[in-house]
C-alpha cells in the first residue's frame, strides 16, 4: 500500500475504535477528519470539510424539526392514541396497536422520542389489570411482551423510510458521494416499508407464540383507560392541525417526488425537507400574536451530534476511496472467490447484527460502509451488494438495552431484565438475518439493478 493508504487506515482504526469504545463522544470522534486528514495529509481542508455538508444531512435536519414540531404540540401522542383505539381492547388487540403505532411514529420520529412517549401510555395498561389479583398470573407475559414489542417496533419501523433512523440516510449518502447512485426517498421507502411490514408480524409470532406464550384472553378496562387519556388531551388543537398538514404534505413530495421530476428537476428530498422546517417558523401557531409553531429555541433536543456523526463517516468514506485504501481492501477481498454470494450476505448481516448490540448502529454503519463497498467491487459485484443490507442490519438490535435507546428505556422501566430481552432478542436477530438476507437476495437487488452472480468472481 502507498503511505497515504496507511495513514488512512490509522485514522480509520483509531476512529473505529473511539466510535466502538466511546472513549469520547461519538460526535467528537466524527471531527477528527476534520483535523487529521489535513495534518496527515490524506486531503485538503476542503476535501476533509465537503461531506460535512451532504444534502442527505440537510434531509434528515428537516425531518428532525418536524419531529420536534410533532413532540412540542403532542401531535405524536395523539397519532399513537387513535392506532391503538382503533385495533381493539382485546390483550393481542391492544399489543397489535402498540406495535403499529411504534413502527407508524419511529418512520418519522426519532425512536428514542417514540419509546419515551409510548411506555407510559403502555405501563398504564399494565398497571390497570395489576390491580386484579385474579389475573396478576396471566398479566406477566402480557406486560413482557407490550414493553418489548414497543422497542422493537420502534427499532423495525426506523428502517420503513430514509430519515427513520441515521443508518438508512448515512448509506444513501455515502453511495452517492463516492458511486453516483441515487437512493431517493420514494426508493428508499420501496424496499424499507415491505421489509417493515414482513418483520413486525415476525416479531409478534416470535414474542406472543413461542418466547412468552400470551394466554391472557380479555383485558376489562383497557379501551376505557385509551379512552381516557385521549379525552385529557381534549380535542386536536389548531397547532396540531397545522403540523399536521405540514407533514402530511412533506411526506407525500417526498414520496411522489420522481413524478415531479420532468417540470421541477431542481426538487430534492433535502429541500423538501428544510422548506417544511421553515415553514414551521414562518406559520402562526394561532395561541397568541407573533409565536409560530416553532422558535428556535425549541431546537434545543435536535440531536446535531448525530449530523456531525454522518459528515465524519462520510468524510472517512471519501478518504478511504481516495486514498487507495479501498482499492487494497478490494483485491483483498478477491480470496472470498467462489463462495455463494447468498452465504457472503448471511455472514455480513449476522456480523452487523451482533456488533451493534454493544455500539451505536450508526457508528458501525459510518465504520462498515466503505469496507463493505470495497469487497463487493473485488470480487466483481455492485457496491451496494453487503453495504444496503449491513445497513438495514444495523437497525436490527434486539438483545442488549445498550444496543439501542428504545432498548434502555423499555429495560429501564423494571418490567423485562436482561435475559428476558436477551433471549427473545437471540430468536429475533437469528431470524431476521435469515429474512434480511433471502429477501435481499430473492427480490430487493434485483429492484435496486443488482445484478447476482451465483458466485463471486
Amino acid at each position: 500500500m502507498e503511505p497515504i493508504a496507511w495513514k488512512t487506515t490509522a485514522v480509520t482504526m483509531l476512529m473505529a475504535t473511539w466510535w466502538i469504545t466511546e472513549a469520547i463522544p461519538i460526535a467528537a470522534t466524527s471531527l477528527l477528519p476534520i483535523v487529521l486528514f489535513p495534518l496527515l495529509g490524506i486531503s485538503s481542508i476542503g476535501e476533509a470539510t465537503k461531506p460535512y455538508s451532504n444534502p442527505l444531512i440537510l434531509l434528515f435536519l428537516g425531518g428532525f424539526i418536524i419531529a420536534i414540531a410533532m413532540q412540542t404540540w403532542n401531535l405524536h401522542k395523539r397519532i399513537a392514541l387513535r392506532i391503538i383505539l382503533l385495533v381493539g381492547n382485546k390483550p393481542s388487540s391492544i399489543i397489535t396497536g402498540f406495535i403499529i403505532a411504534s413502527a407508524f411514529l419511529s418512520m418519522w420520529v426519532s425512536n428514542t422520542a417514540t419509546a419515551l412517549m409510548m411506555l407510559p401510555i403502555a405501563l398504564s395498561i399494565i398497571y390497570l389489570v395489576d390491580k386484579k389479583e385474579e389475573m396478576a398470573k396471566s398479566l406477566k407475559n402480557f406486560e413482557i411482551i407490550l414493553v418489548l414489542s414497543i422497542a422493537y417496533a420502534c427499532n423495525i419501523g426506523g428502517i420503513a423510510t430514509l430519515i427513520g433512523t441515521p443508518p438508512n440516510a448515512l448509506f444513501a449518502a455515502f453511495i452517492f458521494e463516492n458511486y453516483g447512485i441515487e437512493i431517493s426517498f420514494a426508493k428508499w421507502m420501496v424496499i424499507g416499508f415491505p421489509l417493515m411490514l414482513i418483520l413486525l408480524p415476525l416479531m409478534y409470532f416470535i414474542l406472543t407464540r413461542f418466547v412468552f406464550p400470551l394466554k391472557l384472553k380479555e383485558l376489562p378496562g383497557g379501551k376505557v383507560l385509551i379512552e381516557e387519556q385521549l379525552r385529557e388531551i381534549g380535542k386536536i388543537t389548531v397547532q396540531e392541525l397545522r403540523v399536521a398538514i405540514v407533514f402530511g404534505i412533506t411526506a407525500c413530495l417526498w414520496i411522489f417526488r420522481p413524478l415531479f421530476a420532468s417540470f421541477l428537476p431542481g426538487l430534492s428530498d433535502a429541500g423538501i425537507a428544510i422548506a417544511a422546517g421553515i415553514c414551521l417558523f414562518i406559520l402562526p401557531s394561532g395561541i397568541k400574536p407573533g409565536q409560530k409553531l416553532l422558535n428556535w429555541s425549541d431546537l434545543k433536543s435536535l440531536p446535531w451530534g448525530v449530523l456531525i456523526l454522518f459528515g465524519g463517516g462520510l468524510s472517512l468514506a471519501m478518504a478511504i476511496n481516495t486514498s487507495g485504501l479501498a482499492l487494497y481492501i478490494g483485491e483483498a477481498m478477491k480470496t472470498f472467490n467462489n463462495i455463494h454470494i447468498l452465504f457472503l450476505i448471511l455472514i455480513v448481516v449476522l456480523i452487523i447484527i451482533f456488533l451493534t448490540e454493544i455500539t451505536s448502529n450508526t457508528a458501525i454503519t459510518a465504520t462498515f460502509l466503505p469496507i463493505l463497498a470495497s469487497m463487493a467491487i473485488g470480487i466483481g459485484q455492485n457496491p451496494m451488494l453487503f453495504a444496503l443490507p449491513a445497513t438495514i442490519a444495523a437497525s436490527c438490535a434486539f438483545m442488549m438495552p445498550v444496543a439501542t435507546p428504545p432498548n434502555a428505556i423499555i429495560y429501564s422501566s423494571g418490567k423485562v431484565s436482561i435475559p428476558q430481552m436477551a433471549k427473545a432478542g437471540l430468536w429475533l436477530n437469528i431470524s431476521i438475518t435469515l429474512i434480511l438476507s433471502f429477501t435481499y437476495y430473492f427480490l430487493f437487488a434485483n429492484f435496486l439493478g443488482i445484478e447476482l452472480d451465483l458466485i463471486s468472481h
